[in-house]
């Protein structure tokens, strides 16, 4: 199960303790059923050597929708080519979907939907536009995503789910994630049927959209609620570990291997605890190449982390002398500043890793006893009041996050006592910088009223141009050559933003989401735009991400 709408802890603890879990569990008859009709299901679906698009949507997905309980399900009813509608409208019971029948148009059905069904062909990438298909120039995502903006819109914001399918992997879309391009959960019902029930009912349990007796809220909204509010418990819980141990004992050890000026301890203390944070967040979201079996013996997961739980669990014994921990690291560093194609790790060189950003940690080489409890506190924290640890998973966490424990770090400053060197909170530090957290909805406020005018230049230049063409008097053929230029997508994507004070990128990362989610939305809103084509227009965005793919896929298969 994949994507990342719902959080790993969710889906790995959270979910156990809601009250429809519970349910499932102590009420087996309703799950067995569900679960011996699957198999059912597709051991009939097993007779197709070939499926094609309306053999799947018939004799798959269809039943596994009825097994989920979506058992009034509209078809589409759309134009002649249905490029503009989703496969399915899916409702609470059959009066919306009586009412929705009979409405005249397409979109005044959505208004009695609870959410939007498309279906593909078995086995077909969901994020690859199909070359068969003659009708359709996008993907499969993008189709998803663009109904999705439409059902929002004429519903009046009713409508949020959505659900993309080729009967085997299933996806489930929510509009209001943000970035929707990544806002969706993912599982392979296939692959889940030969596992164990826990991953299936997940599965059976995500379908549960209608609210039950007495809920003000459905189990999705619950478990994305939940996800946050544990997402904002682990930052605070690290914060604490990070403030309260793990920076004074850097900063303690660097002071006492080197004799060196406490601003330059402090800033090499800073360093490399931004170094630690970025890797742990990178292997956590598969930034780096963490399913490379070239990469796991140089990482920080196998060989420091794990292993410094393991021994930290058994009550081992590190080393005041022995510095291999940190030699680790050190060595990792490197490779992530140049990159290594041996093992499949690119360079990321954009400054953090560099030697020359902190040489005193290349004069230094703290022991393991010291390097162990500063891996070990980054990677735990207490999971309730009786103070046992839990396994951070950075990939819960937002960058924003981060950022903020980032940004608080340069309120604290090294100062010289009788035992060493303690850490004192300097209030005016951050105002000196400049440096201060701004709340979420502050920046996605400031972000959307600065870009969303430059999008809408760039949408309605475009559609000015295709107007304007729809009347000129050459061949069709010789037109679109006019409209190029002028693609909001490849617009959208020329824009570029400077923060000159970018701290740790919050509102960067911020219009990186706004515009990606743009650019997304352009490049299915483009095609319908010059309706004069004989021949659907699509966004030179798409060939251009194909050749990037292409080139990443050429590259990794050179590197192996």
């Amino acid at each position: 199960m994949t994507g990342q709408l719902f959080t790993q802890y969710f889906l790995a603890d959270g979910i156990r303790a809601t009250p429809e879990w519970r349910a499932s569990v102590s009420r087996p008859g309703a799950f067995a059923a569900f679960r011996d009709g699957l198999r059912g299901v597709f051991e009939t679906f097993g007779r197709f050597t070939r499926p094609n698009e309306s053999v799947t949507e018939q004799d798959l997905i269809r039943p596994v929708l009825a097994l989920l309980g979506w058992t009034d399900a509209l078809p589409q009813q759309g134009t002649a080519r249905n490029e503009d509608v989703p496969d399915h409208l899916l409702f609470a019971d059959a009066r919306a979907k009586a009412r929705a029948a009979v409405r005249p148009t397409s979109d005044e059905r959505y208004r009695d939907a609870l959410l939007v069904e498309e279906s593909k062909r078995f086995g077909l990438p969901l994020d690859r536009r199909d070359r068969n298909d003659t009708v359709q120039s996008s993907t499969p995502h993008g189709q998803i995503l663009r109904y999705l903006s439409t059902a929002e819109t004429v519903s009046d914001g009713r409508i949020r789910w959505g659900i993309l399918t080729d009967g085997g992997v299933w996806r489930l879309y929510d509009q209001r994630a943000r970035p929707r391009a990544s806002g969706y959960f993912e599982a392979d019902l296939h692959a889940l049927l030969s596992q164990g029930d826990d991953g299936l009912r997940t599965f059976h349990l995500f379908e549960a959209f209608v609210l039950r007796q007495g809920a003000t809220t459905t189990f999705l909204e619950h478990a994305l609620s939940e996800g946050r509010r544990y997402e904002k418990q682990v930052a605070q819980d690290l914060s604490d570990v990070v403030f309260g141990s793990v920076f004074p004992v850097l900063v303690d050890a660097l002071a006492r291997h080197a004799s060196k000026d406490l601003s330059e301890i402090r800033d090499a203390a800073l360093i490399f605890l931004y170094r630690l944070l970025f890797v742990l967040y990178a292997e956590d979201r598969g930034l780096l190449p963490v399913h490379d079996p070239r990469y796991d013996d140089y990482g920080l997961r196998k060989r420091v982390r794990d292993d410094v739980a393991q021994r930290t669990q058994d009550g081992d014994t590190f080393s005041d002398v022995a510095t291999s921990y940190y030699d680790h690291l050190t060595t990792l560093f490197r490779l992530i500043d140049r990159g290594d194609p041996s093992i499949g790790l690119p360079p990321y060189n954009g400054g953090l890793f560099a030697a020359a950003s902190a040489p005193l940690l290349q004069d230094v080489r703290l022991p393991d006893a010291v390097g162990a409890p500063i891996v070990f506190g980054l990677s735990h924290t207490p999971a309730d009041g009786s103070g046992s640890p839990r396994f951070v998973n950075y990939r819960d966490m937002s960058v924003q996050q981060l950022g903020s424990i980032e940004e608080r770090l340069l309120e604290r400053e090294p100062v010289r006592s009788d035992e060493g060197v303690a850490i004192r909170l300097d209030p005016y530090a951050r105002k000196d910088s400049g440096s201060f957290y701004i709340p979420q909805d502050l920046v996605d406020l400031i972000v959307e009223r600065t870009l969303e005018p430059l999008v809408e230049e760039r949408r309605q230049a475009f559609e000015e141009k295709a107007r304007a063409l729809a009347s000129d008097r050459r061949p069709k053929a010789q037109r679109p050559a006019e409209l190029r230029p002028l693609n909001p997508a490849e617009a959208v994507l020329g824009l570029k933003v400077l923060d000159p004070a970018m701290g740790s990128g919050h509102f960067l990362v911020a219009a990186v989401n706004f515009l990606s989610d743009a650019v997304a939305e352009l490049i299915e809103y483009a095609p319908a735009v010059p309706a004069w084509l004989d021949e659907r227009y699509a966004s030179p965005v798409v060939a251009r991400v194909e050749r990037i793919r292409r080139d990443i896929l050429d590259r990794a298969h050179a590197a192996n």
